[in-house]
C-alpha cells in the first residue's frame, strides 16, 4: 500500500511536516512519501478555459502541479496536513483552487468516471499553535468540502471534530509540535 502525505504549508520542514513525518514513521511496512508544498512550484489558476483539460485530469500549465497531481493519482491514500494560519496557507489553496477547476472542466469535456481521486481514502490533519478546535474546524471543513467535492473518501473519527484530527503544535516555531505531549 501506498500512502502520500501532502504538507500545505509555506514552510519547508514546519510543524506540519514533522507531525506527519512522525505519523508514518510506525507505517514502515507501507511505502510512504512526504511532499511539502513550500518545496514546489505551482502557480495561480490561469482559468484557460479554452486550454483546461485537454485530457482527462491534465492541467495546461507547466510547473510542478501535475508532479503532484500524479503522485496523488498512484497512492492508494491521502493525508493532507494544513496548518492554520489565518486560513489555509497560500499555496495550497492555490493546488485546491487548480485541482477543482481541473475536475470541472474534465467533466465538461470527457465526461463522468474520470475522476483518479475518486473513492480514494483521505485523512485530514490540521495544526495550529492554540489548537483551538474553532481554528482546526474552519480548515478541516475547507478540506473535506474539497475531499467531497473531488469524491474521495475522508477517515472519520469518533472524537471532535470528527471530519479529521488537530494538533496543537504549542508555538509557532519549528520543532514546536515535538514538545506537545497532551491529546
Amino acid at each position: 500500500m501506498r500512502i502520500l502525505g501532502v504538507v500545505g504549508s509555506n514552510r519547508k520542514d514546519g510543524n506540519s511536516y514533522l507531525l506527519l513525518k512522525e505519523m508514518l514513521k510506525d507505517i514502515s511496512y507501507h511505502e510512504t512519501k512526504i511532499v511539502q508544498m513550500a518545496e514546489l512550484n505551482i502557480k495561480p489558476c490561469e482559468l484557460c478555459f479554452e486550454k483546461c483539460a485537454p485530457k482527462p485530469f491534465e492541467c495546461a500549465q507547466d510547473d510542478d502541479f501535475q508532479k503532484l497531481l500524479t503522485e496523488m493519482k498512484q497512492a492508494d491514500g491521502i493525508i493532507f496536513a494544513c496548518p492554520f494560519y489565518f486560513y489555509v496557507p497560500s499555496k495550497f489553496q492555490v493546488f485546491l483552487e487548480r485541482v477543482s477547476c481541473l475536475d470541472y472542466f474534465t467533466l465538461e469535456r470527457h465526461g463522468e468516471d474520470k475522476n483518479p481521486l475518486k473513492g480514494k481514502p483521505c485523512l485530514l490533519v490540521t495544526v495550529s499553535a492554540s489548537g483551538s478546535s474553532f481554528n482546526a474546524f474552519q480548515i478541516l471543513h475547507h478540506l473535506q468540502e474539497f475531499a467531497l467535492m473531488m469524491q474521495m473518501k475522508t477517515v472519520t473519527s469518533r472524537f471532535w471534530p470528527f471530519i479529521g484530527f488537530s494538533a496543537k503544535a504549542g508555538g509557532i516555531e519549528k520543532g514546536s509540535i515535538l514538545n506537545e505531549r497532551k491529546p
